[in-house]
């Protein structure tokens, strides 16, 4: 009778998948186990939900078994012990991955489902630090794990005698895809019927929740300008999944319009030298096209940590900003070291002014009559009222983590928020933050996180004037290596020296084709966008029919999918729940995939090639490097005051050497430099709406 109800079971289960083969078998469920396993908080759930977001690929959230099985793969939120099914839902996996069904889920301790998962039993350990990846007899799922960072993960730091819980299989009939260091298997895969069921040997919540909170036993392998992408190989392992089992799978891309990755340009203000030099960048990244942010530290106290530099004189220089179409974020008031005491820097209450906030910094510390909600508030503030400009974007002096800091951003409705190291959290895709940056805490409504990947700060050997080069190597290899991943990565840069803007050059001039360039805002907005977006597919022998709500019509401009072998279809087409047509716009995209627009994106050229000697009046130096005579040569569209300023590469104006009105047309002027010193300069001209900075040589 048992035999026959479990034939019945499939038969009617396979029926099922067949006509609904065009609609829920190409989406995913997500099976919600947090009150099935009496989990403390939803850590779990949201791990595996924001895999599925950050993959990209379409999924529907439910606690009932019965309705899971009635989609093409099952991600289950969290392990699958003896109490979290009963035995007829235990029959209905095993009919679901028997007749095609795809089941992934993280750890299996349930021994009526050992034979599901073709495992014998499972061995704990907590001294299990690293985790490598099969490529070859996993190769079509690791189609992503190309990096042998993303080979080789790192589930936390020897350093540490225990870390978190893992467990290693032994196998039956599986196939073992994944090991620890010490041989044993982590990751498996178990073909069943005409499925396949795939189980981890740890949580989502210690893989993706507790990475992203920073609470992951100093996993990272490097802090800073380097590739650590422990949490985003586990995402796309989970993808290569799914589109290895869907045919002509699709997914949202991760970057804007047809670009494969995105380079989000920061400048912290935090130093009186910054806020000389400033204007520098900004011209140069207004005469690319590009709009950056700049992270002002308002620091209005004299105190024995910085000066008073936010102040009547400088406040222009943030305004000038503005003008060239920057963006305008908050680098605290004070800058301090110790902002992530939380004994220091109690939360504090709203309603803080310039006149009631006054923090000090005396000597080597510690601060005094600081708060969080202090150092978010009176700067957002300020700059308000100074620059009247909103201000959406938060970064921590010294990327000083405090745990409430998530708290007062949401509260005094801040959006984007930079004071990851995204090495440190080990992904470098946005996330949402956690109350007091615990796993329990509420999850943040507004405050997205932004990681920065790349900085002018490197630890043991400083950028400097005879290095840059080098570390802009440094700063490329970090790009492609997350453009592989079509990931974004952001850059900080200190605007205090000249060889700094020097290497900004330098690297913008030689970023890979189709690299998007933006401020902070500019991507978070985008990714807010792509986060709320939900579509499902259908497929009809050759022709893919892309579905997406009416409700999120119009969609953001910006926003794209990708279709795996899109380039073999037929015919795809796209609509509303409605059936209202969309119109689409596709182009081939990799091998044979295709990318899928719902609105014209922009020619991006100037993005996708940046060019640093590319500007609006085409002003050429020459020769370059010289030994003495040097000839400028510019054009001018209408009657302009052109300005010739020679700087060295602190940041020093050494010598002003042109300041008169030229009438439109060409022009040729010759400079003798024979009485500088050799060396790099940087050679700015402006005429008053724009500068262009070329880099000069002068030798002997």
């Amino acid at each position: 009778m048992i035999r026959f109800f479990f034939i019945l079971t499939t038969i009617l289960l396979f029926c099922g998948l067949a006509c609904s083969a065009n609609s829920n078998s190409r989406t995913v469920a997500l099976l919600d186990c947090t009150v099935r396993n009496a989990e403390a908080n939803d850590a779990e759930l949201f791990s595996a939900e924001h895999l599925l977001k950050v993959a990209g690929i379409p999924y529907i959230k439910t606690t009932d078994v019965y309705v899971a099985i009635d989609y093409g793969m099952i991600v289950t939120s969290s392990r699958l012990q003896s109490s979290t099914l009963v035995q007829a839902e235990r029959d209905s996996l095993y009919s679901y991955v028997f007749s095609g069904g795809i089941l992934f889920t993280p750890i299996v301790t349930d021994a009526a489902l050992y034979n599901l998962f073709g495992i014998s039993g499972e061995q704990t350990s907590t001294t299990r630090y690293t985790m490598r990846f099969d490529t070859v007899a996993a190769n079509a799922e690791c189609r992503w794990l190309n990096d042998t960072a993303e080979v080789k993960i790192s589930l936390g730091r020897t350093t540490y005698p225990n870390i978190f819980t893992t467990r290693a299989y032994s196998v039956q009939n599986a196939q073992a895809i994944a090991f620890y260091e010490d041989s044993s298997i982590a990751l498996t895969r178990h073909p069943y019927g005409s499925g396949k069921a795939y189980t981890l040997g740890y949580s989502f919540k210690n893989i993706i929740q507790n990475n992203l909170l920073n609470n992951d036993f100093d996993a990272q392998r490097i802090y800073s300008n380097g590739f650590e992408p422990t949490t985003d190989a586990v995402i796309l392992f989970v993808k290569g999944i799914y589109t290895t089992h869907i045919s002509y799978s699709a997914w949202l891309h991760t970057s804007p319009y047809n670009t494969r990755s995105s380079l989000l340009i920061t400048h912290d203000v935090d130093a009186t030298t910054a806020f000389d030099t400033m204007s520098y960048y900004a011209d140069y990244e207004y005469g690319m096209g590009i709009s950056t942010t700049y992270l002002i530290t308002t620091h209005y106290i004299n105190d024995d940590w910085l000066s008073d530099f936010y102040n009547a004189s400088s406040i222009p220089k943030v305004q000038y900003l503005l003008t060239k179409g920057h963006k305008l974020a908050s680098h605290s008031v004070g800058h301090f070291p110790d902002f992530d005491n939380e004994t220091i820097f109690p939360l504090g209450n709203t309603g803080n002014t310039t006149i009631t906030y006054q923090p000090y910094y005396a000597n080597s510390g510690p601060t005094a009559g600081g708060s969080v909600y202090g150092e978010t508030e009176v700067s957002k503030n300020l700059l308000l009222a100074d620059c009247g400009t909103t201000v959406r974007t938060f970064r921590s002096g010294h990327l000083a983590y405090h745990d409430q800091m998530i708290n007062a951003l949401d509260t005094l409705g801040y959006v984007f928020n930079s004071s990851n190291s995204a090495p440190d959290v080990l992904t470098n895709f946005p996330f949402r933050g956690r109350y007091d940056r615990n796993s329990s805490g509420m999850l943040s409504q507004n405050v997205w996180e932004l990681p920065m990947v790349i900085s002018d700060v490197f630890s043991g050997n400083p950028i400097s004037e005879a290095n840059y080069p080098q570390k802009v190597t440094t700063w490329l290899d970090v790009v492609q290596r997350t453009q592989a991943n079509y990931a974004p990565a952001v850059l900080l840069i200190h605007p205090n020296r000249m060889y700094k803007l020097s290497a900004e050059m330098s690297l913008i001039s030689q970023l890979p084709p189709n690299t998007f360039i933006c401020d902070l805002e500019t991507y978070g907005d985008y990714w807010r966008s792509r986060d709320s977006v939900q579509f499902t597919t259908e497929l009809f022998t050759d022709t893919l029919v892309i579905t997406v709500p009416s409700s999120l019509l119009p969609l953001n401009s910006m926003l794209s999918l990708i279709v795996d072998n899109g380039q073999s279809l037929s015919l795809l087409k796209a609509q509303d729940d409605l059936g209202n047509p969309l119109a689409v716009i596709q182009a081939p995209w990799n091998n044979n995939d295709l990318i899928v627009y719902f609105t014209t994106p922009p020619i991006l050229s100037g993005l996708n090639q940046p060019d640093a000697e590319n500007d609006f009046f085409a002003a050429h130096v020459y020769p370059n490097p010289t030994d003495g005579m040097m000839t400028l040569e510019f054009s001018c569209s209408e009657t302009s005051p052109v300005q010739v300023d020679l700087f060295d590469l602190s940041g020093k104006r050494v010598a002003a050497l042109l300041n008169e009105s030229f009438v439109p047309g060409q022009h040729a002027v010759h400079f003798d430099l024979s009485g500088f010193p050799a060396g790099m300069y940087m050679f700015r001209v402006s005429d008053g709406r724009c500068a262009v900075f070329k880099k000069l040589g002068i030798i002997r």
